[in-house]
Parts: C-alpha cells; sequence; structure tokens
C-alpha cells in the first residue's frame, strides 16, 4: 500500500493519491477495488479473478502498512471458518463496522470481530450499499426486482419495485447521495461483465419516485455523487461491441461525463479520443476527480479539474492497482 506524495487541485486544497502495488498480493487474480474508511485510516482492497469475481479482501492500516484478510465465514469441519468468495460493500460512519457480500450481507466489527448477518435465507444478493448515517442498507436481488431497504439489526423497512418496463437485468452500482435523499444506480444491460452498464436510474428516497437520468442508447457506470451532492459523475463506455474490453483495460475505450442533479444537464468532463477511463474519485472538496486512465498505453492514475481543464497524469511507470484508487485528506 502506498499513500503517494500531495496532489494539489487548482483551490488550492490537497490530498493524497493512495495507491495499491501490482505485487502486494502474491497469487493468481489482480486488485480490483480500493475504498479508504472515513477517518482515513483504513483501507479495503480486494482481490478478483480475471473473470471479476472477487476471492478476499483486505484490511490494510494506511499509517503502519499492516493488514488482515476479512470475509463471510463458511464453516469447515476440519478448518472451522473459511472464507467464501466475497465483496467488500461499505464502510460505515464510525471506520469500524464493514458491509460484506456473499450470497448474503453481513455487517462484520473489525475491533470485536462480531458478525451479523442481515439478509433472510432463500435471498441471492448482487449489489449493496451503506447509507450516509450508517441506519440503512439498501441491496438488490438476483431476480432484480427492485430495491430493498433493511436496517442494521436485519429488519425490512422498504421494497421498491423495478420501474414498468424493467429498464434492464437488474440494478448495480447502488450509491447513496450524501444527504441520504437519492439512489443512483446502473439498471445491468450486460449481465456477466465485472463492471455493470446501462442507464443510470435515480431514486427519490422521499417520495419513491424513480427515473432514467441517462440519455437512451448509451452505457454508462460508476455512477458517484459529488461530496456536495449536487452533481453525478458517470463512466459512459463507448465500445461495447469490444467483449476483451471488459477485462483488457489497455482496450477500454470510455470518457466521464457529469450531470448536474437539479437541470439535469450532461456535460463531458474528458475527451480521451479512443483511450479509456474508469474508477473515478471525487476530491473532497469536488473540485476535481481522481481516476485511473489507459491514455498513455497502460493503467495510471490522472486527475482533472470539475471544469475539465488540467488533465495531469499522477503516475508514471509505476506499478499501480489496475482498477481502482481512492483520495483521501
Amino acid at each position: 500500500m502506498a499513500v503517494d506524495p500531495l496532489v494539489q487541485t487548482a483551490t488550492g486544497s490537497t490530498y493524497r493519491l493512495v495507491t495499491v502495488r501490482r505485487d502486494t498480493f502474491q497469487g493468481p487474480g489482480e486488485l480490483c477495488n480500493l475504498q479508504v474508511s472515513p477517518n482515513g485510516r483504513y483501507a479495503a482492497v480486494s482481490l478478483c479473478a480475471t473473470e471479476g469475481v472477487i476471492f478476499d479482501v483486505f484490511i490494510v492500516d494506511l499509517a503502519q502498512g499492516a493488514g488482515f484478510q476479512i470475509g463471510i465465514c463458511q464453516q469447515d469441519m476440519t478448518q472451522g471458518c473459511r472464507f467464501k468468495p466475497t465483496w467488500f460493500r461499505g464502510w460505515f460512519p464510525d471506520s469500524r463496522r464493514v458491509l460484506l457480500m456473499g450470497d448474503w450481507l453481513e455487517i462484520l466489527d473489525l475491533e470485536s470481530g462480531a458478525r451479523k448477518r442481515i439478509t433472510p435465507e432463500g435471498e441471492t444478493v448482487t449489489d449493496a450499499a451503506v447509507s450516509p448515517d450508517g441506519k440503512t442498507i439498501a441491496y438488490t436481488l438476483i431476480q432484480g426486482d427492485g430495491l430493498i431497504f433493511r436496517d442494521t439489526d436485519g429488519h425490512l423497512l422498504n421494497q421498491m419495485p423495478a420501474p414498468s418496463p424493467k429498464p434492464g437485468a437488474r440494478p448495480e452500482g447502488i450509491t447513496w447521495s450524501p444527504d441520504g435523499q437519492f439512489i443512483a444506480c446502473v439498471w445491468d444491460r450486460i449481465v456477466g461483465q465485472f463492471n455493470n452498464y446501462g442507464p443510470i436510474w435515480i431514486v427519490d428516497m422521499r417520495t419513491g419516485t424513480q427515473w432514467q437520468l441517462s440519455p437512451e442508447g448509451v452505457f454508462d457506470s460508476f455512477p458517484t455523487w459529488s461530496p456536495q451532492g449536487d452533481r453525478l459523475l458517470v463512466v459512459r463506455r463507448e465500445n461495447m461491441e469490444d467483449r476483451s474490453a471488459d477485462f483488457d483495460l489497455n482496450k477500454l475505450v470510455s470518457n466521464l461525463w457529469v450531470v448536474e442533479a437539479s437541470s439535469r444537464t450532461w456535460r463531458p468532463l474528458t475527451q480521451l479520443q479512443g483511450h479509456g477511463a474508469w474508477s473515478p474519485v471525487w476530491t473532497p472538496d469536488g473540485s476535481a476527480v481522481v481516476f485511473m486512465s489507459n491514455l498513455d498505453g497502460q493503467p495510471d492514475a490522472w486527475m482533472i479539474h470539475a471544469d475539465g481543464s488540467g488533465l495531469l497524469r499522477l503516475t508514471s511507470d509505476s506499478p499501480m492497482m489496475p482498477r481502482s484508487l481512492d483520495v483521501t485528506p
């Protein structure tokens, strides 16, 4: 794990880029996801197979560099707890608890080791996200019939049916707005990919209203709310016909787009012309976006100001994690 030198935005704010060396973990697969805890102390990193299935999740102390594996237990008569393939689905605001996903959802307390399953038998979960206040978990099932909401004790709070007609196989990429009023998700139209693509939909948690945000005919993914909640950032894929680009990121062709939440006005943030961008992250002040790109022929970290100016490569010939990064104050 590396916390790289300070990166300065046009507003004068400075942040640290958090990356992972490709040779940090030995074994099959690649590092494919990184999420820094709210207090900036820890990072959750995930190891994926080539096909995008996550095998292992690790928690790393950014100050000490030490880490340990976490996961959902599958009881073994001889070995006790053996970790199932596990997806990391978010930090709680206390930076102590995390949400993990196998076929079901589980909350793990990193300090005490206590585990709590919050979804019932018979539900096969495909995506989930923790609300900003840490009180509600939104998730979807393999049937793709909409969103389900439970509290941290597993009590059912609400169910929101899919729009009619159903806009895709199922909602993925669930993400809450900072104030918890809205949820953005991708209605997946390309089932089986590691990064799910389709139209972005918005759910108003107060009224239950749902609407499609993406224009017709585009394939969007990675919806990411700005820290102020006034803008949404997405990755728009441009070469859906090239299935090899699903896993070979050097072949990905995509750009970052921003939509204003109030006016629903779209504008391109990047214009990479035959190259790709993925895993975008806003800086905490919303003045810039850090993202991964193959712009110079290999996956590296880049930054661009929120107005589309000042494109800057942050890493060069670096053993960077190929799919994801994060920033921390």
